[in-house]
């Protein structure tokens, strides 16, 4: 039965995928309908994540796609950041690095008053260092953290991560071992 519900959200992020923002008009649905249904999807994706202490490839692909359906068709909704947020942290997790730095990259564009800006802001250039390599674009995302929120625990964390850049794990070991008084 779990798996008929999780066809059937499937099919209907399909439709509403192909359908776009006419979807109302080709099925007859209120928006309000439609966001219900979408919710529902998300809702169904979320369950199926949390069902395993491990996190499947192929659930997290289908969640990150029910969330951009949800974010799309409803891009001003309160919920739209949050599932921008949550995207970003599952591309992460199975290692789409772009893809995760993209969703990052568009709540600093367009949900500049999202509870999670910062954060976000201090992930994108964590991304951009430790996993895309380009220190020179993490440098100036750390650098606009701290200049936007110079007092955030975020903008200490940025200072330390741009001592940091472009060193290896060796050289931040023995730089650690040495502060320590180790050899």
């Amino acid at each position: 039965m779990k798996y008929i519900k999780f066809i059937v959200a499937s099919y209907l992020l399909i439709l509403f995928s192909a359908c776009g923002n006419d979807v109302n008009q080709k099925t007859g649905k209120s928006q309000e309908a439609i966001r219900e249904e979408l919710l529902k999807a998300v809702e169904l994706q979320e369950a199926e994540m949390h069902k395993s202490p491990e996190l499947n490839i192929a659930v997290a692909g289908v969640a990150i796609k029910a969330y951009y359906d949800f974010t799309t068709m409803f891009p001003e909704d309160s919920l739209t950041p949050d599932y921008i947020f949550k995207s970003a942290e599952i591309a992460t997790a199975t290692k789409q690095y772009p893809q995760a730095l993209a969703y990052y990259q568009t709540i600093e564009e367009k949900y500049t008053s999202y509870s999670l800006y910062k954060e976000s802001l201090f992930l994108q250039a964590s991304l951009l260092d430790n996993f895309i390599n380009d220190d020179a674009k993490a440098k100036l995302v750390y650098e606009k953290l701290i200049a936007k929120y110079p007092s955030s625990s975020y903008a200490n964390d940025a200072k330390f991560a741009i001592g940091n850049l472009g060193k290896t794990d060796e050289e931040l070991h023995k730089e650690f071992m040495k502060k320590n008084g180790e050899k």
